[in-house]
């Protein structure tokens, strides 16, 4: 069989054309649909088990420890069954049977959490002191012991049996802007044709855009740019309404639970404080010089007269760009990861020798890349691997978070194992911070060592400070609906480009589509998603530093906090390696990091 980089370049590869060596193998979660359907029917009787603990769980420690580890292994059930129907979804959209699997599962998902929502009410009726006690008379105290000091703290957020019941059942309604979003953005959205570098007629997916977006012909940058984002202009009002519907959503549910705002609700969870959040914007937005100098530093390289956003990702310095087949970029990876130790290699090489990657863009496939953890198997990553650097790196980043659910879900138990999106981003940038190093030390002339510093420059700009630019957008959208405004695709449009304005400086030239970039952000429908990656690459590139110095137990210290998985705040495991994400040292040290960096390439370059 032929693999993806053999297929026709203008024809997207179907499944049968890719070895299987680069696919998924969804039998290691369920070997037939007949075991799907077999664990469907043991969590619908889980279900009806969670009955007979109603009103019970006062009455004994055993009982209220029978109820936690049937609500756990009911989860654990419902969260499988979901994973096996979406992954094979993102398999392919257009196949109706795993859209109507996946319906299923997340309403069987709701019926669960449903099911058990009198168990926090419950709990929450016991006497603080008493309620410790049981805890300490379980079987395993080790095993529910976060759970019940979490629950104490959430008292005045969790409300009665019966509204608990309302909010789980109105779950699913509140996956509907997000599933519309999906739909149109996988499955529906056609994007026009354009001429690529060779006078060829080409029909642009999400990833040759990305990497016409690389192109050093500036007609086909350009051209891409206008052409992809056409799309969106053509479906703006749809995608408005989804994005401020999910706003609407939040809003909600913050106000249901008595949160202050749909921030304070977001960041409740982890217990991360407010002023965290908007330190980081404030911060940053303190220091924007260096971007705005990186922008002016482009235009100047480029030889433009005037810089647009198609003109922000493309290398500086093409003569030195390079494809990375795909069993290249594993094998440099595999070098760049040795100084985390020899088991954190053998899991990763296990990881790729069992197919828990699924590498090439096909017909119908899910866009971008993702690690999906699964407690009960191995993590799955997806990749749409187009033989890029950026690939590349990406593929390095997915795999710091399947290592990191591997330890996670390996050394913890299963209540515990779920760690915090805002942890899970340090694991993914750290291996990327790794790749960059281990390139840039073999660099072995003066215009390899320019190349590759403009690619951890890039990537400080995406994974740092667009993140930034986009946690500003999402909180202004809604604050803009909690004061009792409206959000609109002429106010969304504007305030991105404003945004986009003040974050890459006067020289950065604003056209009419760049501002419709809010409308194809997929993480704006995971609330107040976007700030962690910020947060984590801070994070990452402090305990980077200490790894490349040496540092005495750093890299043990590192692999404890992969291991503890949710069993304690992120930002109390960040401490354990000596970075305090309360302060705003890592974001300063990330800035003049990223300074020095702009400050070097201008020198290279004078």
């Amino acid at each position: 069989m032929a693999t993806a980089t053999e297929a026709k370049p203008k024809a997207i590869p179907t499944r049968d054309d890719i070895e299987d060596k680069y696919k998924w193998n969804l039998g290691d979660i369920y070997k037939s649909e007949e075991d799907w359907e077999a664990d469907f029917k043991k969590a619908q009787a889980l279900i009806e088990k969670g009955k007979k603990f109603v009103g019970k769980l006062k009455t004994s420690a055993k009982l209220l420890y029978d109820c936690l580890e049937t609500r756990s292994e009911l989860l654990l059930t419902t969260s499988r069954l979901y994973q096996h129907a979406r992954l094979s979804q993102d398999i392919d959209n257009r196949v109706s049977k795993y859209q109507a699997m996946t319906d299923r599962a997340a309403m069987l998902s709701m019926q669960a959490t449903a099911a058990f929502a009198y168990v926090e009410p419950e709990l929450l009726k016991i006497e603080q002191t008493k309620l410790q006690q049981m805890a300490e008379q379980f079987p395993k105290t080790d095993v529910y012991d976060f759970y019940i000091r979490e629950l104490i703290r959430s008292k005045t957020h969790i409300r009665s049996q019966e509204v608990e019941e309302l909010l789980a059942q109105s779950s699913m309604i509140a996956r509907g802007p997000d599933s519309i979003f999906t739909m149109l953005d996988d499955a529906d959205l056609k994007y026009p044709s354009i001429k690529d570098e060779n006078d060829n007629e080409v029909t642009l997916t999400k990833q040759r855009y990305a990497k016409f977006l690389e192109s050093s012909d500036r007609r086909v940058r350009r051209d891409a740019h206008q052409a992809f984002y056409s799309a969106y202009q053509d479906h703006v009002n749809t995608l408005s309404a989804a994005l401020s519907t999910a706003v609407n959503s939040d809003v909600f549910y913050s106000r249901a639970r008595h949160f202050e705002s749909c921030l304070h609700s977001a960041l409740y969870k982890d217990n991360i404080p407010i002023a965290v959040y908007r330190s980081l914007l404030d911060t940053t937005e303190a220091n924007l010089e260096a971007l705005h100098r990186y922008t002016t530093l482009r235009k100047r390289i480029l030889k433009l007269e005037e810089i647009k956003p198609y003109d922000m990702v493309c290398p500086l310095f093409p003569e030195s760009d390079y494809e990375v087949k795909y069993d290249a970029a594993v094998g440099k990876i595999f070098q760049a990861i040795k100084l985390l130790g020899s088991k954190y290699g053998e899991i990763m090489q296990k990881g790729f020798d069992s197919r828990w990657v699924d590498v090439f863009e096909t017909e119908g496939k899910g866009s971008g890349a993702y690690n999906w953890g699964s407690y009960s198997v191995h993590p799955f990553v997806l990749m749409n691997y187009n033989d890029t650097v950026d690939n590349m790196f990406t593929l390095a980043h997915e795999m710091g978070h399947a290592l990191h659910s591997y330890l996670s879900n390996s050394t913890q138990p299963y209540p515990k194992a779920q760690y915090s999106i805002f942890v899970a981003e340090v694991a993914s940038t750290l291996n990327e911070g790794l790749l960059i190093h281990y390139l840039l030390q073999r660099a072995t002339d003066k215009q390899e060592r320019l190349y590759l510093l403009n690619r951890y420059i890039d990537m400080t700009v995406g994974t740092f400070f667009n993140q930034v630019m986009y946690a500003r957008f999402e909180l202004a959208i809604h604050e803009e609906v909690e004061k009792g405004g409206a959000l609109s695709p002429d106010m969304m449009t504007k305030l991105w480009g404003d945004l986009s304005a003040q974050y890459f400086g006067s020289e950065f030239k604003v056209d009419e589509f760049a501002p419709l970039k809010w409308s194809r952000i997929p993480h704006f429908y995971m609330t107040f998603y976007v700030y962690q990656y910020a947060t984590s690459y801070a994070a990452a590139q402090a305990i980077l530093s200490k790894i490349l110095a040496g540092e005495q137990g750093i890299v043990d210290r590192y692999l404890k906090i992969l291991s503890a998985g949710g069993s304690d705040f992120p930002i109390e495991l960040l401490k354990n390696s000596d970075v305090d994400m309360t302060t705003p040292d890592p974001i300063n040290a990330t800035l003049k990091m990223f300074a020095e960096q702009v400050a070097e390439m201008e020198r290279l370059t004078q």
